[in-house]
């Protein structure tokens, strides 16, 4: 369960599942008449789609605000004022109420989809027990007894988790049998380590683009590279992890508190300004990756370039971060590696890498250090790959 800032990205046994990070809270006035169906097509179509749909309450000891909440995409989908996490605050993701409605439901949601498929009772509560692997940013996730605290919201307890979506509501009671709490950035390097093939691949293609000097490395020597810093830019934090030795160096290793979110925030404040906001970040970024008429492209790339305008100082940011952790570690990272969903826009739209490479010189006497940008494909997903690795490792 790789919870970002912008987007959840999962694995519940063996479906994938990538959903934005927010909730729409529903008022009695927002309540709608329940689904039903003309025929077992549509039906059947709806619940392959359910995670998308899910329009719950939560009745946990771990949640304080209570309420009925459309989640995801079916909150974006709803027009309703959306809640997302706040990129802002200095409060942590294991703070908010929004980790544990977000978890619990798609959890619970998974159960409800497998369980109509399965042909089983919806009339009866449905259980579910689950060992989990979960991450926070890297800052937080220091702070002595956050993890543990993190943890205890989970386990011990039974929650439960209410779907309005039809007539009948359906009831989830899920007990979690195993929780790790992991560190973002680090299971990406877990991940980068015991990697396949395909992205192996993709990692020295992005080498040899950049460093044709380099030509005869090959896909282990980089993943056999023992020190390096990766560079996690998420939605509302960028993880910075540095290994030395192969092991993490908790003391460098550190979280910038600002991430792609920021920009996209700056970004609505200046679309405002010209008569062309949105409500949030989200409806924002879900514009962005809309796929639009040729009348609504030119519009569309308008908002596209003041967006961007936003992400050189937010750049100098992550250079000055990166400054600080290498000062820190009191050691030369070998390779760089650049990752997460804000890495993808920055690839192109920014001139991150040759910052951070003249920056990096200044910590080699002049030499270069490589910068390995992982492919778009990849960049959202190495945190997700890396806690699959240790939730097959903590399940056997």
């Amino acid at each position: 369960n790789d919870l970002g800032y912008g987007s959840i990205k999962a694995t519940l046994n063996d479906e994938k599942v990538k959903m934005p990070s927010v909730i729409a809270g529903k008022k009695p006035q927002d309540i709608t008449e329940p689904v039903s169906f003309d025929d077992q097509e549509k039906q059947t179509a709806y619940m392959k789609d359910f995670l998308n749909k899910m329009d719950v309450s939560v009745s946990s000891s771990a949640v304080t605000k209570q309420g009925r909440y459309l989640i995801g995409q079916a909150a974006v989908n709803s027009n309703l004022p959306l809640t997302a996490f706040d990129v802002n605050d200095f409060a942590g993701k294991s703070d908010d109420d929004l980790a544990m409605v977000l978890t619990l439901s798609l959890i619970a949601g998974k159960r409800v989809k497998d369980a109509f498929f399965n042909s089983e009772d919806l009339g009866e509560t449905l259980k579910v027990t689950v060992n989990m692997a979960t991450a926070l940013p890297v800052a937080e996730g220091k702070n002595t007894g956050v993890i543990d605290r993190y943890k205890n919201k989970f386990l011990g307890k039974t929650h439960t988790v209410t779907y309005h979506n039809f007539k009948d509501p359906i009831t989830v009671a899920i007990k979690f049998r195993t929780v790790y709490v992991a560190l973002e950035g680090e299971t990406a390097q877990l991940f980068i380590k015991n990697s396949d093939e395909k992205f192996k691949a993709a990692m020295v293609a992005d080498l040899k683009a950049n460093y044709p000097e380099l030509a005869d490395v090959s896909a282990n020597d980089i993943v056999q590279t023992q020190n390096v810093l990766g560079i996690d830019i998420g939605e509302g934090t960028t993880d910075l992890v540095m290994l030395v030795n192969n092991l993490v160096n908790a003391k460098a290793s550190t979280s910038l508190a600002k991430g792609y979110g920021n920009v996209l925030q700056l970004a609505n404040d200046a679309l405002q300004k010209q008569q062309m906001g949105f409500d949030n970040r989200a409806q924002l970024q879900s514009y962005l990756a809309q796929h639009v008429s040729p009348f609504a492209r030119k519009h569309q790339q308008r908002i596209q370039s003041i967006v961007y305008e936003q992400l050189e100082p937010f750049a100098d940011e992550i250079v000055t971060a990166v400054s600080k952790t290498m000062r820190l570690a009191n050691a030369r990272a070998e390779l760089i590696y650049v990752y997460g969903g804000g890495s993808i826009p920055m690839a192109t739209q920014s001139s991150l890498r040759t910052k951070l490479a003249d920056k990096l010189r200044h910590f080699t006497g002049g030499d270069e250090v490589p910068i390995i940008w992982i492919a778009p494909e990849y960049a959202q997903f190495l945190n997700e790959k890396g806690l699959e690795l240790i939730l097959s490792a903590i399940a056997e």
